[in-house]
C-alpha cells in the first residue's frame, strides 16, 4: 500500500512531468548506460563460458575475485564500493567463494572488529587462468581502434567511473538526479548522436 501511495504522490508526479522529454528527443537504446551494458554483457558472456564451466563461478563471484586479485586485503564494504554492487549480492557470492576455498576470510590483526578478504592460493590459480581471457576480450574490442582512440576511451572511462561515484552515489536517489540533471524546456542538453552503434539490442544479461 505504501508503494502505491508513493507512486501517486502529486509532488512526485509533477516533478517527473516537469522533466518530460519531447517526442523523439532521446532514445534509451542510444544512451551511454545501454551501450555499456551491451558491451559488458558480451564480454561477461564470453568470460562466463570459461569460468563457469571450469570453476563453477558466478558472474558476481568472478567480479569479486577480479578486484581481490589486485586489491587485497579488503573488507566486504570496500568490495561493494569498488564494484558498485549491493551488499546482499556480495555476501552471497562471498559465501560461495569461501566454500570453494577460493577466498579466505580472516580477522584483521590491526583491527579485531574488521574482517578482511583475500584470494587463497587456489583463488590465485583460478584468477591467473581467467585474466588472460579478459585481456584477450579487451584486446578484441579495441583491435579496430587506433592507439590514440584506445587511450582516449580508457581515459574517459576512468573519468566516468569517478564521476558516477560523485553524481550517482549508492545512497543517492533518482529524484535528485532528475531534478539536477533532467531535461527542462529551453535548457535541456541534446543527446549525443551515436549513429547506428546504438541499434544493437542487448544480449541476455550476463554481467
Amino acid at each position: 500500500m505504501a508503494k502505491a501511495q508513493k507512486m501517486e504522490d502529486p509532488a512526485v508526479a509533477e516533478e517527473i512531468s516537469r522533466h518530460r522529454l519531447p517526442d523523439g528527443f532521446f532514445a534509451p537504446e542510444a544512451s551511454l548506460p545501454h551501450a555499456f551494458t551491451v558491451v559488458a554483457n558480451r564480454v561477461s558472456l564470453t568470460l562466463q563460458k570459461m569460468y563457469s564451466e571450469r570453476f563453477g563461478l558466478s558472474v558476481v563471484g568472478w567480479r569479486l575475485m577480479a578486484i581481490l586479485g589486485t586489491h587485497s586485503p579488503l573488507s566486504a564494504k570496500a568490495l561493494a564500493e569498488l564494484t558498485a554492487m549491493d551488499q546482499v549480492s556480495i555476501s552471497r557470492a562471498l559465501e560461495q567463494l569461501v566454500s570453494k576455498r577460493m577466498v579466505s576470510r580472516r580477522v584483521d590483526p590491526s583491527d579485531r572488529r574488521r574482517v578482511v578478504l583475500r584470494l587463497s592460493k587456489k583463488g590465485e590459480v583460478v584468477y591467473g587462468q581467467v585474466v588472460p581471457v579478459l585481456f584477450a576480450a579487451e584486446n578484441a574490442l579495441v583491435s579496430g581502434l587506433s592507439e590514440d582512440d584506445a587511450r582516449t576511451i580508457h581515459r574517459i572511462m576512468r573519468k566516468l567511473i569517478d564521476r558516477s561515484a560523485d553524481v550517482l552515489p549508492e545512497d543517492g536517489d533518482w529524484q535528485t538526479v532528475l531534478r539536477d540533471y533532467g531535461y527542462t524546456e529551453g535548457g535541456g542538453q541534446a543527446p549525443v548522436d551515436v549513429g547506428d552503434a546504438a541499434t544493437d539490442q542487448p544480449t541476455a544479461a550476463g554481467e
